[in-house]
């Protein structure tokens, strides 16, 4: 029997960053991916954008999140030999209101430093009239499919991935260890993303689960310089494809894709751009939404050896390297508190109340 100290349950973004930091820091580990389970990080578009449009502030942290994303995706490619982030600024069609808060937004040197420009006319063909064209900075994509599976061959190779659906039946969290195929290991970390919500040992945190569908589309007269975003996203993935989308459902938590999904995400798309395109692809996944919109991080309230990161959500691309070292140190260091907006027992307080 193969003596480890932790097992990682779950192999999307949150497992797969993890798994990385712990082998930097040299932390025996093993992977446990199950062959049922589905994950929604391989239909997540992995778009980053370091401006919420809505009111147009900075997201939640990005002047910490930023250079941490940058650094640990450039050190992956370079680990798993291909390019997988891509840099590329948005361009979002303004109306009067919108311009007229982008301009006044521009004097903030915290905001202004992610607008290059705001345009009176668009710098791309095939884009509907706006009152104006608002270009941000710092925003790109990550290939996620072809992350993740860069990364589980990586892991694989290496033994360190137990193909195993997690029985929570067969384990006692009072036991000073844990036990799976030929593996006993110290210590779990849950990484489950949505299924999150089947985890007995974390029946308090208050999750709000969400299905998002996506399209792919043939466009070949369209502009692969930009992410386009205006109420849709349109992110060029190469040989004039692109992903659009997306749609929010609370309801139907189905992966199951729908005919209402498309017809929304058309309907927007139609309202945006001016060039003929193919629907090749649908996709449907449901994000691991936390209620405050927050990552999770942190050791479980009465059994020490279990532990969890989740809730990396729609901003997950960029959260996930920066809160895996603060993963990390969580695990690691006693009594570390990390983000009180991202610990464990934030919800502890509130079943309190």
């Amino acid at each position: 029997m193969k003596k480890i100290e932790f097992l990682i349950v779950g192999q999307g973004l949150a497992g797969t960053i993890l798994a990385f930091e712990m082998l930097r820091n040299n932390i025996d580990f093993r992977i446990v991916s199950s062959l049922v389970k589905s994950k929604a990080s391989l239909v997540a578009a992995g778009m980053v954008n370091p401006l919420v449009f809505k009111r147009l502030t900075q997201s939640w942290l990005v002047d910490d999140l930023w250079p941490v994303m940058q650094k640990t995706y450039s050190e992956l490619e370079n680990i798993l030999g291909e390019r997988f982030y891509f840099k590329k600024d948005i361009l979002k069609p303004l109306s009067e209101d919108e311009k007229l808060l982008w301009q006044k937004k521009q004097i903030n040197p915290e905001i202004a430093k992610y607008i290059v420009s705001i345009d009176a006319i668009s710098k791309v063909k095939h884009i509907s009239k706006a009152a104006g064209y608002g270009r941000v900075t710092g925003s790109g994509y990550l290939k996620m499919n072809t992350f993740l599976n860069l990364a589980e061959s990586y892991f694989r190779a290496r033994n360190l991935v137990i193909d195993s659906t997690f029985n929570f039946n067969q384990i006692n969290p009072v036991d000073n260890s844990f036990e799976i195929e030929n593996i006993t290991a110290d210590k779990i970390v849950f990484c489950e993303g949505h299924h999150v919500t089947e985890n007995p040992f974390f029946p308090f945190i208050k999750m709000n689960p969400t299905k998002g569908e996506v399209l792919l589309i043939h466009a070949p007269e369209l502009s692969e310089e930009f992410i386009l975003n205006k109420k849709v996203f349109v992110l060029p993935v190469g040989n004039r494809r692109f992903k659009v989308g997306s749609t929010y459902e609370w309801k139907d938590l189905t992966e199951t894709t729908t005919e209402n999904g498309k017809a929304s995400i058309v309907e927007r798309l139609d309202n945006l751009i001016l060039s003929d395109y193919k629907i090749e692809e649908q996709h449907a996944g449901i994000r691991p939404t936390v209620s405050d919109r927050r990552p999770i991080l942190g050791i479980h309230p009465e059994f020490k050896n279990i532990s969890i990161f989740n809730g990396l959500g729609t901003k997950g691309i960029m959260l996930a390297p920066f809160f895996a070292k603060e993963m990390i140190r969580v695990l690691t260091i006693d009594n570390y508190f990390t983000q009180k907006e991202a610990r464990l027992d934030r919800f502890l307080s509130d079943a309190k109340r």
